[in-house]
C-alpha cells in the first residue's frame, strides 16, 4: 500500500442504513457523469443503481441480524444480502415485509432462483441475471445494462494491525491518503495486512461489496474524524463513516475500484487502524457475464384458493351445419345385449322387465332390475338415464308447410359420420300412423348384464359398464379407461349411436319446459391481470411559515494554521449528486395544520441510530446543537434542480385527516461565527389517505425546480416534516436524493 498527505475540507457523512424502499424514481433522477472512475467503462447510472439496491439489501438484513460493532461478519448476514443482491425486485420486496428472519432468507432465496433462471438480452449482454436494479427501463445501450454482481466466500484484503511488525501500521493522521489493491494477487493483498480472495479472477471487478472496520482502540485523543473511500485517481464526494477515539466500529457498502489497476484509495482524517473484508463483487454485464446460482430456497406456503368467479352466461346456440355426405358402411360390431323399446313409460302398474326402455319427460330411461316401484325420473334403483332430454330452445316462427316430396329409395347405410354440436330441439310434431308389426326375429343370444353408469366421468370403469357421451351411448369391454368413449376404440365400444339430425317438422305446439339441468362445475380462476401504472404525483403542499430566528451562539475560538503543502488543484466536476436516508423517526402532526416537529438527515449518506428531532423552519444551530452532527459542507460551487424521496410507513398508524409529509433541503451559510440554516424551494410532498396505513406503506414524489445554488463551504441539510388536520404521531423512514 502507499500513502501520502492531502489537505482536505471535512465532509462529515454518516453511515448509511438504508430504508428499504422502492428506489427507481431516485435512480431515473441521476444524471450521467456523477462520479469520475479512472480507467472504467462503467457508468456513473450503473453505480449509482448498484448503490442504491446494496443500501435497500443492508437496512433489511439491518430488521434481522444487525451489523456488529466490532466488524465480525454474520453468516446469515451476509447470506441474506448476497441473496437479496442477487434476486429480483419481487424478493427485495417481500424480503422487506417479511416478519422472520426465516421469511426474508426465503423471499430473498427464490428471488435469486427466479433472478438465475431469467436471461433478458439487450444488443447481446446479458443484463438481467442477478441484475441489481431489476425493474430498471431496459436499454439498447451496454452502458446503461444494470451491473452484475456475484457473492463470493467472505475474505480479509486489508488488515493494518498485521502490517509492520507488532502494533501493526494504523492509518496515517491529518487527512492521511493511503492506497490499496482490492483485486490484485495473493501477495499483493498479504502486503497490505489481508489473507487473500481467490473466489473471483480474470477482469477487474467494476466495485467491491465490503464491510469496514475502524479500530481506533489504544489511539491519542481527538474529535469526530471521518473516513472516505474512493478509486485511486478520484476525489471523495462523501464520507465511508464517521468515528472517534476509542471504538471499534464497522460499515458496509460498495467502492468503486481503479479498472486500470483495480485499487481504491481510502482518506483518514484522523489515525486508526482498519480492516478490510470482502464478500461480493460487481461487473459489467457481458454477453456470458451470468452470477452464480445461490441455494434454492424452501418452498414457500400454498397460497389461500381465491374465491369462485360468477357462472357466465350461455353463449347462443350455433345454427346446424349441413349433414355430411354418408360415409362407407363399417363392419359389422359384435351383437350386444338389445334394448327393448316400450313407447312412453306407463306407469308404476306396468311390468318392465330389464332392458325395456321407455320415455318420460322427454328422456329415455332403461329398466336394469325387472322391477318398477316408480317412475323413472325418481326412480334411479330400477331406471338408469339413457338419454337426457335437452334444454327446450326458443321457440322458431312458424313456417308454411311445405308439400311431402315423393319417398325415395333406400340408399346403402354409410358408416357412422363425426357426431355434430346439438341443435336445438324443434317442436314435437304430430304423432304419425302406427306401421304394420314386423314380424318376431329369432331369440338371439343372452348377452352379459350391462351396468348403466350415466354419462361418462373420466374415472374407473369395469367391463361392461355402460355410459352416454356426445349423444351415444358406449360399453366398456377392457375394464380400463385411457381416453374418453369417443377416441379411445379400443376400451370403449358404440352401443347406440346418436342420430342424424332429421329434416325439421312442421311446428307443433310448444311442449312443456324441461326441468333444468345441474349447474355445470366454476371455470378455473382466470390469470391475474397485469399490474396498472402509476398514478400521477399530486401536486406540492405550501410551504409552511418560517419559525423565528434563534439567537446568535458564541464565536468559538478561532484553530491553530495548518502547516500541510497546499495541494494541487483538483479537476472541475460535473456536478454533485447526493442520497441519503432515515431508519425511522416521528413526526409530530399538530391540530388544525399546523406543522410540527420534523425529522433531520444529512444531505448525503445516512443519519445516526436515532433521527433527532426538528422544528420547522429557520433552523440556528447555536439553538439546535443536536443537529450539528447531521450538518454537511458543500464540497464545491454547483446548483440543484431535482429532488426524489421515497417514505415508508414503519408503525402502523390510523389516520384520522389526510397527511402530509414533506422533505425539503435546508442551505445556510457560516455568517458572524453562526450558522442559520433556511427552507429553499427544493421540496416535495407525499399525502397519506384518512385510514388505516400498514407497516412497509411507500410512496414516493419528484420534484424538478429553476435551480438552487449552493457554493463551496455553505451548509446543509434535509428536513422531514407532517401536517394534517387532526393531531397524530406518524413515524416514518425514508431516502432522499438531490441532483443537477
Amino acid at each position: 500500500m502507499t500513502t501520502s498527505r492531502i489537505r482536505a475540507a471535512r465532509f462529515g457523512f454518516f453511515t448509511v442504513s438504508v430504508l428499504a424502499a422502492a428506489v427507481n424514481t431516485a435512480i431515473a433522477a441521476q444524471q450521467a457523469n456523477l462520479l469520475t472512475v479512472p480507467g472504467n467503462s462503467t457508468s456513473a447510472q450503473q453505480l449509482v443503481r448498484a448503490k442504491n439496491t446494496i443500501a435497500i439489501a443492508m437496512s433489511i438484513a439491518d430488521r434481522f441480524t444487525p451489523q456488529s460493532a466490532n466488524g465480525a461478519l454474520d453468516p446469515n448476514r451476509v447470506q441474506l444480502i448476497n441473496h437479496l443482491l442477487s434476486g429480483d425486485a419481487k424478493g427485495l420486496e417481500e424480503a422487506s415485509s417479511a416478519a422472520t428472519l426465516q421469511e426474508a432468507m426465503m423471499a430473498a432465496s427464490a428471488g435469486a432462483e427466479r433472478r438465475a433462471k431469467t436471461a433478458s438480452s439487450s444488443n447481446g449482454l446479458q443484463g438481467s441475471t442477478n441484475s441489481v436494479a431489476p425493474n430498471s427501463p431496459a436499454s439498447a445501450s451496454a452502458d446503461l445494462a444494470d451491473l452484475v454482481y456475484t457473492p463470493i466466500t467472505p475474505c480479509r484484503i486489508v488488515d493494518t494491525r498485521n502490517v509492520g511488525g507488532p502494533g501493526g501500521t494504523p492509518l496515517p493522521d491529518n487527512y492521511s491518503s493511503t492506497t490499496f489493491d482490492g483485486a490484485g494477487g495473493l501477495a499483493d493483498i498479504a502486503t497490505q495486512g489481508g489473507s487473500g480472495c481467490t473466489s473471483f479472477t480474470g477482469t477487474i471487478p467494476a466495485a467491491l461489496v465490503l464491510n469496514m472496520t475502524i479500530d481506533s482502540r489504544n489511539m491519542p485523543d481527538y474529535p469526530p474524524a471521518y473516513l472516505a473511500v474512493f478509486p485511486e485517481g478520484s476525489s471523495p464526494l462523501s464520507s465511508w463513516m464517521n468515528y472517534v477515539n476509542g471504538e471499534e466500529i464497522a460499515n458496509e457498502g460498495i467502492a468503486p475500484l481503479n479498472q486500470t489497476n483495480g485499487k481504491f484509495t481510502v482518506v483518514a482524517q484522523r489515525i486508526t487502524h482498519l480492516v478490510v473484508d470482502a464478500y461480493g463483487y460487481f461487473r459489467a454485464p457481458t454477453a456470458s457475464s451470468t452470477g452464480a446460482t445461490g441455494a434454492t430456497g424452501a418452498t414457500g406456503a400454498t397460497g389461500a384458493t381465491g374465491a369462485t368467479g360468477a357462472a357466465g352466461a350461455t353463449g347462443a346456440t350455433g345454427t346446424n351445419g349441413t349433414n355430411g355426405a354418408t360415409g362407407a358402411t363399417g363392419p359389422t360390431g359384435a351383437t350386444g345385449q338389445g334394448f327393448n323399446f316400450k313407447g312412453a313409460y306407463g306407469g308404476t302398474g306396468t311390468a318392465y322387465s330389464p332392458y325395456d326402455v321407455v320415455t318420460q319427460g322427454g328422456s329415455s330411461y332403461i329398466n336394469v332390475t325387472g322391477t318398477n316401484t316408480g317412475n323413472p325420473a325418481s326412480d334411479p334403483t330400477d331406471w338408469k338415464l339413457l338419454a337426457q332430454v335437452g334444454a327446450t330452445g326458443t321457440t322458431g316462427a312458424t313456417g308454411t308447410n311445405g308439400t311431402n316430396g315423393a319417398t325415395g329409395a333406400t340408399g346403402p347405410t354409410g358408416t357412422n359420420g363425426t357426431n355434430g354440436t346439438n341443435g336445438t330441439n324443434g317442436a314435437t310434431g304430430a304423432t304419425g300412423a302406427t306401421g304394420a308389426g314386423g314380424s318376431t326375429g329369432a331369440t338371439g343370444a343372452t348377452g352379459s348384464s350391462l351396468n348403466f353408469t350415466g354419462p361418462y366421468g373420466g374415472g374407473s370403469y369395469a367391463v361392461y359398464d355402460v355410459v352416454t357421451f356426445g349423444g351415444s351411448t358406449y360399453v366398456n369391454v377392457t375394464g380400463q379407461n385411457n381416453g374418453n368413449p369417443g377416441s379411445d376404440p379400443t376400451d370403449w365400444k358404440l352401443l347406440a349411436q346418436v342420430g342424424a339430425t332429421g329434416t325439421t317438422g312442421a311446428t307443433g305446439t310448444n311442449g312443456a319446459t324441461g326441468a333444468t339441468g345441474t349447474t355445470g362445475a366454476n371455470g378455473a380462476t382466470g390469470a391475474t391481470g397485469a399490474t396498472g401504472t402509476n398514478g400521477t404525483n399530486g401536486t406540492n403542499g405550501a410551504t409552511g411559515a418560517a419559525g423565528p430566528t434563534g439567537p446568535t451562539g458564541a464565536t468559538g475560538a478561532t484553530g491553530a494554521t495548518g502547516v500541510g503543502a497546499t495541494g494541487a488543484t483538483g479537476a472541475t466536476g460535473s456536478g454533485m449528486a447526493f442520497t441519503s436516508s432515515m431508519t425511522a423517526a416521528p413526526l409530530t402532526i399538530l391540530l388544525g395544520g399546523v406543522v410540527g416537529t420534523g425529522a433531520a438527515m444529512p444531505v448525503s449518506g445516512a443519519e445516526l441510530v436515532t433521527s433527532p428531532s426538528v422544528t420547522v423552519g429557520p433552523i440556528s444551530l447555536a439553538t439546535a446543537p443536536q443537529l450539528l452532527p447531521l450538518v454537511q459542507t458543500f464540497p464545491q460551487t454547483g446548483t440543484f434542480h431535482t429532488l426524489n424521496a421515497t417514505v415508508m410507513n414503519t408503525v402502523a398508524v390510523t389516520l384520522l385527516s389526510p397527511t402530509t409529509v414533506t422533505a425539503t433541503l435546508y442551505t445556510g451559510t457560516v455568517a458572524g461565527g453562526s450558522l442559520t440554516l433556511n427552507p429553499t424551494g427544493l421540496t416535495c410532498s407525499v399525502t397519506y389517505p384518512p385510514l388505516l396505513i400498514a407497516v412497509g406503506a411507500i410512496k414516493t414524489c419528484s420534484v424538478s425546480v429553476a435551480g438552487v445554488s449552493v457554493n463551496a463551504g455553505d451548509s446543509g441539510l434535509i428536513v422531514v416534516n407532517g401536517t394534517g388536520g387532526l393531531a397524530t404521531v406518524m413515524t416514518v423512514g425514508g431516502s432522499v436524493a438531490i441532483s443537477p
